[in-house]
């Protein structure tokens, strides 16, 4: 998959392969990102609360690419 394949498709996004250990990871996250700002929408919190959020959903994301970016270097370099 690439990135300008994502939904919705970001519009200003360069057409880059997604390796597919990282595809999962993407997915996953671009969805909670969705589901965050909808929950934070119905709440009406405060900008502190909104980067709280933000940071633990970064955290997160910061841990499956970590995961994934060791895996993909172990991987035979196709390029």
């Amino acid at each position: 998959m690439r990135i300008d394949q994502l939904q919705p498709t970001p519009t200003s996004a360069q057409p880059l392969e997604i390796p597919e250990p990282l595809l999962a990871s993407v997915l996953r996250h671009q969805a909670h990102l969705a589901a965050l700002i909808e929950s934070l929408r119905a709440a009406g919190v405060d900008e502190t609360m909104v980067e709280a959020s933000v940071r633990t959903l970064m955290d997160s994301y910061a841990q499956d690419l970590t995961v994934a970016i060791r895996t993909m270097m172990k991987e035979p370099h196709r390029g």
